[in-house]
């Protein structure tokens, strides 16, 4: 088996992958990459400290090789004020009233489909769901929800690949995406609303107003450290907030069903016991794994077992590796709804996912209602179709089938 192939390069991400990380966690955990000019860490144990050493290894020369996308590239302290801005919008009132929302949302896509006995779970369950949420969160106009699946699903197509015509897609889709988002900027300067966009251009850091790059009199005051966020600061945050937000909560949804299916007796286990679901939630995360990589670069040499990283390398961290180590959980490959497990599928440290509740809120929720209603749902077409990717886990398409459901019993 080669093990020396591009961790960057979306194609390597194929069924081998699995096999690739288990003899590196084993023999070499820390290892040189000469085909992308990085370290692969594969152990939970050197994930998990790079990630929680910012001093050692930073984040702030980017998250991916040769790019750079805003909150989660921040150095502290700036990372740890801009995450303070966005917490606004997570409000405990705020997060009830996304609850109740996305109830109706994941009921309007359940009862689309129960009566016809089989659906594509993923483009009709998996993809609505995150991203009517982070739309409405937004404040997009529902007549746009399809220009924004189309946008995020062609930004992230764009990571670490060399096709022409995919980079020039994504490059278009982000501009489409930057003049909507810009306009939507503008508006809620104008009229702000109750939303995550109005919070951001109203929002008030340590009692000192942010109006997004007003070069007034009042703003030109404000010293270096304290001034507020950009415009392209912010479309960058908006940026990552939809694609963050979309593509991994959309993967983990179809990630977790597959689990399901496969494991039939620790389904029943959750519609026997709905109390089980907070921990089933953290055990689909680990073992899905959605965020497939991150790059950190040493801020100084760096010995990570026997390794020296040295200043200015970077080193790539698999979380879906770490998440299956050995050392860490007990038979790692098998799937049990009341493990509860401590995973690195959310990241750890100072750049913790800022939207981790949110996302197991939605799981929790999505899965409470499809094991209520469609409880015996199985493959329909051979089991879900996987495309490589090196940054996100990519489910495109499960064809299902289930027991219809004769009458709506919507919540």
């Amino acid at each position: 088996m080669d093990v020396d192939v591009s961790y960057l390069a979306p194609e390597s991400w194929d069924e081998q992958m699995p096999a690739r990380f288990r003899w590196l966690r084993e023999n070499d955990p820390v290892r040189w990459s000469e085909a992308d000019g990085l370290w692969i860490a594969t152990r939970y144990e050197d994930v998990a400290y790079i990630s929680k050493h910012q001093d050692l290894f930073t984040s702030a020369e980017g998250v991916r090789p040769g790019l750079k996308i805003g909150l989660i590239d921040e150095a502290e302290p700036r990372h740890t004020q801009l995450r303070r801005l966005i917490n606004r919008g997570f409000t405990p009132r705020m997060v009830a009233n996304l609850e109740r929302s996305f109830l109706e949302i994941t009921t309007a896509a359940i009862d689309s489909v129960a009566a016809r006995g089989h659906c594509d779970f993923v483009e009709e369950i998996a993809v609505p769901l995150p991203l009517t949420l982070i739309a409405l969160m937004l404040g997009i106009d529902r007549k746009d929800y399809d220009a924004f699946h189309r946008w995020s699903d062609d930004m992230i197509a764009g990571d670490g690949t060399k096709d022409p015509a995919v980079m020039a897609k994504a490059g278009a889709a982000f501009m489409q995406y930057s003049a909507y988002v810009r306009e939507v900027i503008e508006d809620r300067r104008r009229q702000p609303r109750e939303d995550l966009v109005s919070i951001l251009t109203g929002a008030k850091d340590e009692g000192i107003l942010v109006q997004l790059d007003r070069r007034d009199a009042r703003t030109q005051e404000f010293s270096e450290e304290h001034k507020g966020l950009a415009n392209d600061e912010l479309l960058m945050m908006l940026t990552i907030l939809l694609v963050a937000g979309n593509e991994t909560t959309r993967n983990g949804i179809s990630g977790g069903m597959q689990l399901l299916i496969e494991n039939p007796g620790e389904r029943q286990k959750l519609i026997d016991d709905p109390s089980l679901l907070p921990s089933a939630v953290e055990e689909m995360v680990r073992l899905v794994s959605p965020v497939h990589s991150f790059c950190r670069t040493a801020t100084q040499d760096v010995v990570l077992r026997d390794r020296t990283v040295r200043e200015g390398q970077r080193v790539l961290m698999i979380y879906p590796s770490a998440n299956r180590d050995a050392a860490v959980f007990e038979d790692p490959g098998t799937f049990r709804v009341d493990r509860n497990p401590t995973h690195l599928g959310f990241g750890i440290g100072t750049h913790f996912c800022l939207g981790a509740n949110l996302a197991r809120m939605e799981m929790r929720v999505a899965f409470r209602e499809l094991l209520r209603r469609l409880p015996d749902m199985e493959y329909a077409a051979g089991g879900p179709v996987i495309k490589p990717a090196a940054l996100v886990r990519s489910c495109v398409e499960m064809q299902v089938r289930f027991t219809p459901e004769p009458v709506a019993r919507s919540a």
